[in-house]
């Protein structure tokens, strides 16, 4: 049989095989949420611990003169915070950081980054507890998160049928930034607008207060970092589960609309662009409201079925929808 490259088999199948092999090798009664969640989480008998981890490498997530190295290390921990917000009522307290930097990097490229992943811990109240240095072809951050809670945690798969699907604040920003960048790079003078894009793509905020609002009402949860299309299979695909949304439902900021007056290409940008770091879950209709008042920015695009199936309307007309979003491999 012909050897497969990673490419060929790609990201999220990859990522399926790997569960598997360790899918049998659970020995701790405590673990509560496993690989395939936004966090793995485990009981202590006192409390619920959540640990997770996520990556930036450059000219992968990141081009240097596209991001400050202060907004770089801001970005690297408020992606990992996102991670522990899609948790629920979880509170961020320890972040370990590894470093992987090229010899010729500047002292002052490394001192920003340091602020930038102080400015975001300050933030949060979290410690810094350790991490590992290295040299590197490229910059490479690879951050990890503790979180700790008394709280319930909200998983991906606890969805149940007539759930109504709902969304924090709006989608597609983060996604047209890098499209303006990729477009005119950084010396381009980009009005008010566009540039409100670019920062959300350089300085995301994770939603952690709104997570803490409102997990109590939620049955699944998890965060928008792959963009909605793919977060919309996590809360579904593998819980025999279907689901149709509203695509003239889904939020769109007005600097998006202005800059991007396509609204098709808007809501491109919006299923598969990625990295809006926003949250998705479900909720029992009869909590809807409740969660709204919480949180005012929420709007509900869809609903849970038993059909297994996706299906996306816009204006009650089907519509077939293919991904087109970024793959690694």
């Amino acid at each position: 049989m012909k050897n497969k490259t990673v490419s060929s088999i790609g990201e999220f199948r990859l990522i399926e095989i790997i569960k598997h092999k360790f899918a049998k090798f659970n020995y701790n009664k405590n673990v509560i949420a496993g690989i395939g969640d936004d966090c793995f989480c485990f009981n202590t008998g006192k409390n619920t611990i959540c640990i997770t981890k996520d990556m930036l490498i450059e000219d992968v997530h990141f081009k240097k003169d596209w991001i400050t190295a202060k907004n770089l290390g801001q970005k690297a921990i408020e992606v990992n915070v996102s991670d522990i917000a899609a948790m629920g009522n979880v509170a961020p307290t320890y972040a370990f950081i590894g470093l992987g930097i090229p010899a010729n990097t500047s002292k002052k490229f490394i001192i920003d980054l340091v602020n930038g992943f102080k400015t975001i811990c300050n933030k949060y109240k979290m410690t810094v507890a350790g991490g590992d240095m290295v040299k590197a072809n490229k910059i490479t951050i690879s951050v990890t998160v503790v979180g700790i809670t008394k709280n319930k945690i909200v998983k991906r798969n606890e969805a149940k049928k007539g759930d109504l699907i709902g969304v924090t604040n709006t989608f597609g920003d983060a996604r047209a930034g890098i499209a303006l960048l990729y477009k005119h790079g950084v010396k381009y003078k980009y009005s008010q607008e566009e540039r409100s894009l670019i920062i959300k793509q350089n300085n995301p905020n994770a939603r952690l207060n709104e997570a803490h609002k409102i997990a109590k009402y939620l049955t699944s949860l998890t965060d928008t970092s792959d963009g909605l299309y793919i977060s919309i299979e996590l809360l579904t695909k593998n819980f025999n589960l279907g689901a149709n949304i509203y695509t003239n439902k889904i939020p769109l900021s007005k600097n998006l609309k202005k800059v991007f007056r396509d609204e098709n290409k808007c809501l491109k940008f919006a299923l598969f662009g990625g990295e809006d770091y926003e949250l998705i879950f479900t909720v029992p209709k009869s909590k809807a409201k409740i969660v709204q008042k919480f949180v005012p920015q929420v709007t509900y695009i869809g609903e849970i079925n038993s059909s297994k199936k996706i299906r996306y309307f816009y204006n009650d007309k089907q519509q077939k929808i293919k991904y087109l979003g970024f793959k690694h491999f």
